[in-house]
């Protein structure tokens, strides 16, 4: 089946230049860490008591991939708002893509969603962003502190 919108897949480490490349591309770009599953998510994966939010597990691949799809084939969706601080999807937001073939969709996980993306037919391309860790890390810091995100 065509699809009248593609996306194009941006993965990498946090800090790595993800949203920084996207926003530069002149495309619509949806963020795939809206994606997060809610904090009280008893399914949830665990490491040493906590929430091990860098694992595949902590995030919605089939929600993220369903509204995916749906802006390649309606050029608009309903997606979620994730709201760090209060660790869970705090609304709803539309988002559209009508006047553009292409977006951007950016995550931590996007690799874990290529395969489904690109059998759907739905995916322009995938690509991976690397810096050396202590860049990555330097970056990765930075936001943080200036977000006031809590580790």
């Amino acid at each position: 089946m065509d699809h009248p919108h593609l996306v194009v897949l941006l993965a990498g480490p946090s800090g790595s230049g993800k949203s920084y490349l996207a926003q530069r591309t002149g495309l619509p770009v949806l963020c795939l860490d809206d994606f997060y599953k809610d904090g009280d998510d008893p399914s949830l994966p665990r490491r040493d008591g906590m929430v091990d939010w860098d694992s595949p597990q902590s995030w919605d691949a089939e929600t993220a991939v369903e509204s995916i799809a749906r802006l390649a084939r309606d050029g608009k969706a309903e997606v979620p708002v994730y709201a760090i601080g209060a660790d869970r999807r705090v609304t709803t937001r539309p988002f559209d893509v009508a006047g553009s073939p292409l977006f951007v969709a950016e995550g931590i996980f996007a690799a874990e969603i290529v395969e489904e993306c690109r059998r759907r037919g739905v995916l322009a391309g995938a690509y991976a962003l690397r810096r050396p860790r202590h860049a990555t890390f330097l970056r990765r810091l930075a936001r943080d502190l200036a977000e006031q995100r809590r580790p």
